[in-house]
Order: C-alpha cells, then structure tokens, then sequence
C-alpha cells in the first residue's frame, strides 16, 4: 500500500475501514449511504462576536466580494473566503499537505479510493457539527449536476481541477470528471472514489475553491456569500461586520483548533 500523504500516524480505525470499503460497490453517481451525524453530540453555542484586543491594519479588497468559493475566480473573495471557510486539508508556508476537517486519510493500492477521517470535534459558526453527510453534500453540490445545490453548474474551479460533472462523457465513452463519487463509511469517515489516479487529489482538495460550507445555509440563501447572506463559517474566523466602508473578520471560538489572532479589516478598493 502506498504510504499516506501526510506524516501523522493513520489511525487504526482508518485501517479496519479499509477491508469493509473495498467491498462495497463505486457506482459512476456520488454515493452516500443512508445516516446522520451521531445523535448524542450535544448542541454547541452560535460563535458570537466578542471583543478583541488586537488587530491588523486594513488589507484592501474588491467591494463586489462572494463568500461562496467554489463559485467564484475573483482572488479577493478567495483571499477573504480562506479565512473563513476550511477543507478536508490545508497546505503549509511549504506547500507540505496538512490536516484539515480531515485528520487522517489512506491511500488504496490502486490509488482510485482515498479513505478520509473527520475530526469529531469540528463545527459550523452557527454550532452544528461538520458531518460526514455536510462534507457529502458539498462534494454532490460540486459534482451531481441533479443535486438542488448545484443551481446553474457554475463551479469553475471544479471544472479546472476535476475536468467535469457526474454524467459527462468524452468522445470514448470515458467519463471525463476525475471524481467518481463519495461514500460514507460512518459517521465519521468516508471515501473519495477516482475514476483514475490523480496525485495531485490532495493538493487540489487544499484549494480555497475546496472549503467546506454549511450546506443549511446554503439552502436557506439562493445568495450565499453576498452582503445581505448570513455568512456560516467552517475555518478560523467569523464575519462580525459587512458594511459600505468594509468588512470586519473576527476569530470564531467554536474552531476546532486555534482561532485566528485579533481581527482582520477590510476594506474596499
């Protein structure tokens, strides 16, 4: 088996998992099985504005931000939306892969199937758990071209890194996505199928384009990621104001690891 891409230990249940996936059929369609987040996780508090001591001078952006990565070119929405919004995994000043949402992932010796483990403890700013199921409908909302998420198929980065959308096919019958589909394990791991082997999958899954957002507030706003949207965050920080002058970022205290360092100030080219 090919070493995994990451230099922390892979866990043993990772390991157990491995066995059961490879038994279980990788339709051409995204895959999820039937199942939600664990019922015994407890409510966490909404991530609340709170008074910081420190902050940095303004950086300078578009006015015209979207706060929707995976629908979006424009470098400052990216810029702004890297910190607000995480992936399965991020990269260092290195360029070296590191944890994300995902924790722990493997690699199958045919390189089609990479294995991801969720950390448990991650949430939403609004306070509900980033689930398997939440990572799912990011994933289908990117790919399934039926999925209610998918609206115009506008996803440019997808385009450009995985090629295409579940369904289309080249002029050999080939299906033309790298992705074939994902599928949930559990409740806390979940594989990432490949029609064939790209191993620059983790590094493409780092980009901005990548994050994994709130598929409830995506539902609840055909607008996610404009001014008037309430922005649910996934990464270190919050939105705490969005006004004519500019945008205020502060550090979300439900992050799993550390929050961000003061605010950030925006404000519009």
């Amino acid at each position: 088996m090919r070493a995994p891409m990451k230099k922390n230990a892979i866990t043993h249940r990772i390991l157990c998992y491995i066995i059961a996936a490879f038994l279980l059929p990788a339709g051409c369609a995204p895959k999820v099985e039937p199942g939600g987040a664990d019922s015994t996780e407890s409510a966490a508090p909404v991530a609340t504005a709170e008074a910081t001591v420190q902050t940095t001078s303004a950086t300078v952006v578009n006015r015209d931000l979207l706060l929707d990565p995976a629908r979006t070119e424009d470098a400052d929405s990216l810029l702004v939306g890297g910190y607000l919004y995480e992936g399965l995994v991020n990269t260092d000043d290195n360029g070296d892969i590191q944890p994300g949402i995902a924790f722990a992932w493997i690699v199958s010796d045919d390189e089609l199937d990479y294995i991801f483990e969720i950390r448990q403890d991650a949430r939403f700013s609004d306070g509900s758990p980033i689930t398997v199921d939440a990572i799912a409908e990011n994933f289908n909302r990117w790919f399934e071209p039926k999925h209610p998420l998918h609206e115009d198929g506008n996803f440019p980065a997808w385009k450009k890194y995985f090629l295409g959308f579940n369904g289309e096919r080249d002029a050999n019958n080939r299906a033309v996505s790298q992705i074939d589909g994902v599928q949930k394990v559990d409740v806390n791991t979940f594989i990432v199928h490949l029609n064939r082997p790209e191993a620059q999958l983790l590094n493409y899954l780092a980009e901005p384009s990548f994050a994994i957002l709130s598929p409830a507030a995506l539902a609840d706003n055909p607008d996610y990621g404009a001014r008037q949207s309430a922005i649910v965050s996934s990464g270190q920080y919050v939105v705490t104001s969005w006004t004519d002058e500019g945008m205020t970022l502060s550090p979300n205290p439900l992050y799993w690891g550390s929050a961000g360092d003061g605010d950030l100030n925006f404000i519009w080219r």
